[in-house]
């Protein structure tokens, strides 16, 4: 298994559940950083490779997890690093893919596709709307890979929980660190439906159980919990564990409230995600 992006938040988390089942992982990075010191193991490589020019790596490689990617938050945030990160990257390694004979790509997308969203329940075949840098990107790269003969699933996240704790994203991330910290709290809509989360556990164990399917897959998906929960009730259970006395202010907004749909999944792939509550609880 190649993972791209392993030394970020997310590519990180899934390497262990990964050597756990006894897989050979590939660890891409560009820059220097701490993760290799921290995660090391007979079956785990870590290779810097910059993913804007070919890939010349001699590896036979059955599983690419595309985990890399340029947003908002990184530290470079410009056009062309949106491009090369976002685009020409996922080009060099289905070209590699074609090479290597790779068997899946799994490719992370987002959200930030469907640009404004104004419906209540969000499916895969809503029509973007006003995307903005990321979604566009992702969008585009998305699209590519349906001209290429690789199987490939592109994953739609939301906001990603991982073991790091201490970052200010996902939003619930956010919201979660404040009620512990007995902050005040801004919401907007509390009497809406939440299901807008995804953690690296659930994840990991869609990649598991995918390659354990070993099916020709050439498609689309969003993944996200199930069962969505009021955000007063999500709120509940945050302050509850952490007994905090943080205040909330409810703000109405007009814009609509959506929950993400995750029936496609569940009917094509037959994968059912656990519930809204169980994440929250698992990260807390």
């Amino acid at each position: 298994i190649m993972i791209s992006g392993a030394s970020g938040l997310v590519g990180r988390d899934l390497i262990r559940p990964l050597l756990k089942e006894n897989h050979k992982i590939i660890a891409i990075y560009r820059s220097k950083n701490k993760a290799r010191k921290n995660i090391s193991h007979k079956n785990l490589i870590w290779k810097k490779i910059d993913l804007k020019h070919r890939i010349s790596l001699k590896r036979r490689v059955d599983i690419i997890l595309h985990c890399a990617v340029a947003h908002p938050f990184s530290k470079k945030n410009k056009i062309d690093n949106y491009v090369s990160s976002n685009i020409l990257s996922l080009i060099n390694l289905a070209d590699f893919a074609k090479r290597s004979k790779t068997k899946m790509i799994i490719n992370f997308s987002s959200l930030k596709i469907y640009g404004k969203i104004n419906i209540k329940r969000l499916n895969e075949e809503y029509i973007p709307l006003k995307q903005d840098l990321l979604g566009l990107t992702k969008y585009l790269s998305e699209k590519y890979l349906f001209e290429q003969p690789v199987n490939f699933i592109n994953l739609r996240f939301p906001g990603i929980l991982c073991s790091t704790k201490n970052n200010p994203r996902p939003w619930l991330q956010t919201l979660i660190n404040k009620i512990k910290n007995n902050n005040e709290i801004k919401v907007h809509n509390i009497n809406s439906y939440f299901n807008n989360v995804i953690d690296t556990k659930e994840i990991a164990r869609f990649i598991l159980m995918i390659i354990k399917k070993r099916k020709n897959i050439r498609d689309t998906f969003n993944l996200s919990a199930s069962k969505p929960l009021k955000l007063k009730s999500i709120i509940d259970i945050i302050k509850t564990k952490y007994h905090s006395k943080s205040k909330i202010k409810n703000i109405e907004k007009k814009n609509k409230s959506f929950v993400l749909s995750i029936s496609k999944i569940k009917k094509k792939l037959n994968f059912h995600p656990a519930s809204t509550k169980k994440i929250i609880m698992r990260n807390l």
